[in-house]
């Protein structure tokens, strides 16, 4: 296939985690030409991507640019993937209305996590509306679930404590043996890229995962793992299903600004007291199953694996900046009350 022939896949959000694990796997695949919408070309990501190929579309501001400057950067791309911040979901509606326009083939909206169904998680509905949003323009899509970043559920060791991040992973949530699907982040650029050159998954949703985990064996791979189990046993702290759900209920009452810290507590919720993010529950709803689709990218490293390699002693949270803080002044101004 020369270089021409290969289809265009524009990504925005590039250098965020999710992006450059997608931009990653894109390049990998070696079947595509890869463009990215990025506000800064000399960030050092960028400079990087550029080095390997990456052609480079600034925009500034994707929330102010005009349907016509969206129409121009989207011109000649025949696939779209979106990983745009938590926080900027609904900035994806403009750029798809443009992708309609600049008669993109296929679009990927921001939908890397978990599975969940309408009605258990804010986030997730909201994620669940741009869904609705694509399908009344009716533009080719896939929708692509991830289960939860292995990253983003490992518990820290202990002598993190104090950390936003490694705070938020002492959470031992629910029963313990709820099973969640789970994806390290490298991953998802591998699927992305064999996901969006199948005809199958054309107006499909698809769910991915490498292992299945419950809170309980996170939390005994971290005591093995990390090297101070007493340390880690006495900075975990036990949240029941009453426990969420109680914190779930006040920051619904919270309004606008206690929506992160709903955010966290209904995924912890839906992740390890409902059981909604299984590959079982996910088919159920529809969706297409990444084993069944590629059954030769399988087995995946486990959690335990990945623990062992790649995680302790010194992990690496994928997070951006912008949501640890978000995070983190949403605890504190939670504590201070």
């Amino acid at each position: 296939m020369s270089s021409e022939s290969k289809p265009r896949v524009v990504v925005v959000g590039a250098t965020g985690a999710t992006g450059t694990s997608i931009v990653n796997g894109l390049l990998e695949s070696g079947n595509f030409r890869v463009a990215a919408i990025v506000r800064t070309p000399t960030k050092p990501a960028v400079v990087d991507f550029k080095n390997r190929g990456v052609e480079v579309l600034v925009c500034s501001d994707l929330t102010t640019a005009t349907h016509a400057e969206l129409v121009k950067l989207l011109g000649g791309a025949d696939i779209l993937v979106s990983t745009v911040h938590a926080m900027m979901l609904d900035a994806q509606r403009p750029l798809f209305a443009a992708a309609k326009e600049a008669r993109v083939k296929r679009v990927v909206p921001d939908d890397f996590s978990s599975h969940a169904p309408p009605g258990a998680m804010l986030l997730n509905d909201k994620k669940l509306a741009i869904r609705d949003y694509i399908r009344s323009l009716g533009l080719g899509h896939t929708f692509i679930e991830v289960g939860f970043w292995y990253e983003s559920l490992l518990p820290y060791p202990p002598s993190y404590k104090g950390n936003p991040i490694a705070e938020m992973s002492y959470l031992y949530r629910g029963p313990g043996d709820v099973p969640t699907a789970v994806t390290a982040l490298a991953s998802i650029g591998t699927f992305v890229a064999r996901i969006i050159a199948d005809p199958r998954t054309l107006n499909q949703t698809v769910f991915v995962y490498d292992d299945h985990v419950t809170t309980a064996d996170l939390f005994r791979i971290a005591e093995v793992k990390c090297g101070d189990a007493e340390g880690l046993r006495k900075v975990t702290v036990r949240l029941s299903a009453e426990d969420l759900q109680k914190q779930i209920a006040e920051t619904t009452a919270g309004g606008a600004k206690a929506e992160p810290l709903r955010w966290f507590a209904e995924y912890g919720y839906s992740l390890f007291v409902r059981g909604d993010n299984t590959v079982a529950q996910a088919k159920k709803d529809g969706a297409l199953d990444a084993k069944e689709l590629y059954p030769d990218l399988y087995p995946r490293k486990s959690v335990e694996e990945f623990a062992e390699t790649s995680w302790y002693p010194k992990p690496q949270h994928p997070w951006p900046e912008e949501t640890v803080a978000l995070w983190a002044n949403a605890h504190k101004g939670a504590e201070d009350k």
